[in-house]
């Protein structure tokens, strides 16, 4: 389970929830403005997505841990690509021409669709050995899950003339912005394997040692 892939796949993972982490905050705080938040969200499926394809070439992908967790990085990609989306059509729609609406009704419903998505996939998690119950919703999530389906809802209402207009920007989902990672990983080395084994035979032998030698002096106090 220590594969060098492995462990890089832990420490990109490790950035994308706390980058969620921050989109959560940023969502409770009244001076992040939407830019702010559409960028986190679009970090966090950056990071998702690397953390998802460098777990996918390891060789213990078909084993039952990493493969649980290949299906929770996969689970959370969607959850932050559904967000990104959201976030990107807000942005979108505060421009002021017809495009700029009709594109945004296309990330909103994207983003309703991802959701429904990533609930599947969070089901697909907990089902896989070990089998686990579903966590609660919370952060950033537990307020979209409830914002993007009514946003959907309720833009596609409102600009559903223009839909019927643009049908062909129904069919081309817009693509989201490519930003730089704003979080990197520190480098690291794995220890060498043939050094480490040798010091964990050491401590081995020094421990059977030490048991040898209690066990010794505690016969001849019994004696005594």
């Amino acid at each position: 389970d220590m594969q060098e892939s492995v462990i890089q796949t832990l420490s990109i993972q490790a950035l994308g929830q706390g980058t969620e982490i921050q989109l959560g905050l940023a969502v409770d705080s009244q001076k992040a403005t939407l830019s702010v938040k559409r960028r986190l969200a679009c970090e966090q499926v950056i990071y998702f997505s690397q953390a998802y394809h460098c777990l996918s070439s390891c060789e213990l992908v078909s084993h039952g841990c990493a493969k649980k967790l290949l299906r929770f990085i996969y689970w959370k990609f969607l959850e932050a690509k559904a967000a990104a989306y959201y976030y990107h059509g807000l942005v979108t729609d505060k421009g002021t021409e017809p495009s700029c609406h009709v594109n945004a009704v296309c990330c909103f419903l994207a983003a309703a669709e991802i959701l429904g998505e990533s609930k599947k996939a969070c089901l697909s998690f907990c089902l896989a050995p070990p089998v686990t119950r579903a966590p609660p919703m919370w952060g950033v999530m537990k307020h979209l899950s409830q914002k993007i389906p009514e946003v959907a809802f309720r833009k596609s209402q409102t600009y559903g003339y223009l839909l019927e207009e643009e049908e062909k920007a129904m069919q081309c989902l817009p693509e989201l912005p490519d930003f730089q990672l704003s979080l990197r990983p520190e480098e690291f080395e794995l220890p060498e394997i043939e050094a480490d084994t040798c010091a964990a035979g050491n401590q081995t032998h020094l421990l059977k040692e030490h048991l040898d030698y209690s066990s010794e002096h505690h016969d001849d106090d019994d004696d005594e």
